[in-house]
């Protein structure tokens, strides 16, 4: 049966594993409340999360992550559980191979929040603030249509609020990927606010959200970033396949910053061609 609401794959860690054990699942809930149940007297320290996938299609995507490492090693601890002999990085990789075959997984490295300027403590995510810059950075932006549908809010308001997880900084700009089928960049935002807390007015984006439980887990995260559009285009030159010729590496599953120096060229054409 297919699910009507998205759900995760998680690949999850614990302190008194081995370093290159991990449990990889699913949850049709957000992956926070499943790693506090498996904290339980069978294990002596609790679980952290290293990496979620999201995407409708959970089910399929834990049986492909399970069958790639089978396929290619030997490495399920016992038969018919979840625990892996596997560094959670090399985990990963698999995660991203994975995505790359739906058209909406969205995956999210919560290993690496602390360099993002987020500070991980045990399951909650407590926000920091984005470190003051001279420069303003340029971002690439995914977002898929069936999860949160970013154009038709920027189209009715002009500007979105979006989770921040990365060091958006007021005064950034940005172009918006909408995600497979379509695969092409659409829109172009600049960054008016960052490190802002939930407030009331952000409900009115409920609409163009189509899981209801990350409404509440917004505002749990309570640190956004507010981008304003500042141009949309048609051009058949922005699709993915365009975009990796000019040197990006696949087809973007985060934020991605344009300004680093490996995409200089990439940034110089969309610029040119939006």
């Amino acid at each position: 049966m297919e699910n009507k609401d998205p759900g995760y794959v998680y690949i999850l860690t614990n302190p008194s594993f081995k370093e290159d054990w991990v449990k990889i699942g699913k949850s049709s809930r957000p992956v926070d409340v499943r790693s506090k149940e498996l904290d339980n007297t069978a294990v002596p320290l609790p679980f952290e999360i290293y990496a979620t996938m999201k995407t409708m299609k959970y089910n399929e995507a834990e049986k492909l992550v399970h069958r790639y490492i089978e396929r290619f090693t030997n490495l399920r601890i016992r038969d018919n559980r979840e625990f892996f002999n596997v560094k959670p990085e090399e985990a990963l990789e698999i995660f991203k191979d994975v995505a790359l075959l739906l058209e909406d997984a969205v995956i999210d490295e919560v290993h690496k929040r602390e360099i993002l300027g987020e500070v991980v403590v045990g399951q909650k995510s407590i926000p920091g603030k984005t470190p003051a810059r001279k420069e303003p950075w340029v971002w690439l932006v995914p977002y898929t249509v069936k999860l949160n549908d970013m154009g038709a809010c920027l189209e009715k308001f002009g500007e979105v609020y979006w989770m921040q997880f990365v060091n958006y900084q007021t005064g950034d700009t940005g172009y918006l990927y909408l995600a497979a089928p379509e695969s092409c960049i659409r829109y172009r935002f600049e960054v008016v606010g960052h490190d802002l807390p939930y407030t009331p007015e952000m409900d009115r984006e409920k609409e163009y959200n189509a899981y209801r439980m990350d409404v509440e887990a917004m505002k749990k995260h309570n640190r956004f970033a507010l981008f304003r559009m500042t141009g949309k285009t048609q051009s058949n030159r922005l699709r993915l396949s365009n975009l990796i010729d000019q040197g990006l590496k696949t087809a973007p599953r985060g934020s991605v910053k344009l300004s680093n120096k490996d995409y200089s060229e990439l940034q110089k054409y969309i610029e040119e061609n939006f």
